[in-house]
């Protein structure tokens, strides 16, 4: 667990979350249009599927305050979901904080393919870190159940 100092607020890095944080997250989750109607069983599913997470915990209030998690094949792409930021938090640089904690993870770094996907208007802020939405020949496809 690293220790990091934001807005004079010592901020905890966890690589895991407890039940408690879990919950958290679902709660979380519930505030976003994008991951409104998740559910406890299915998040926990989801977090055992492997790869990095990255929970910024205010321990003040033992309140998880940042997420986001990635899938990876270790060589080739690395896949960034669930970038969220309690809404109280936000414009604090905490997002900018929890990008490059997740764009220099060992895990990820060196990764030949890092992707996410955002709104438009998420588009200049992930820009910062090198990504990009001008891939010529490539269409997002999506196929669901």
């Amino acid at each position: 667990m690293n220790k990091i100092t934001l807005d004079k607020r010592r901020l905890q890095l966890h690589r895991s979350l407890n039940d408690h944080q879990v919950n958290q997250l679902v709660a979380l989750f519930q505030e976003e249009w994008w991951t409104k109607g998740r559910t406890k069983t299915d998040v926990v599913k989801a977090l055992a599927s492997g790869g990095p997470v990255f929970a910024f915990i205010d321990p003040d209030g033992d309140e998880l305050v940042a997420f986001a998690r990635a899938m990876t094949d270790g060589v080739y792409k690395a896949m960034i979901f669930d970038i969220i930021v309690k809404s109280t938090w936000r414009n604090t640089g905490l997002g900018g904080l929890l990008m490059e904690t997740v764009m220099n993870d060992p895990a990820l770094v060196n990764i030949k393919h890092r992707e996410l996907y955002c709104l438009a208007e998420m588009v200049p802020f992930y820009q910062k870190w090198g990504f990009t939405d001008e891939l010529t020949g490539l269409h997002f496809m999506r196929k669901s159940v």
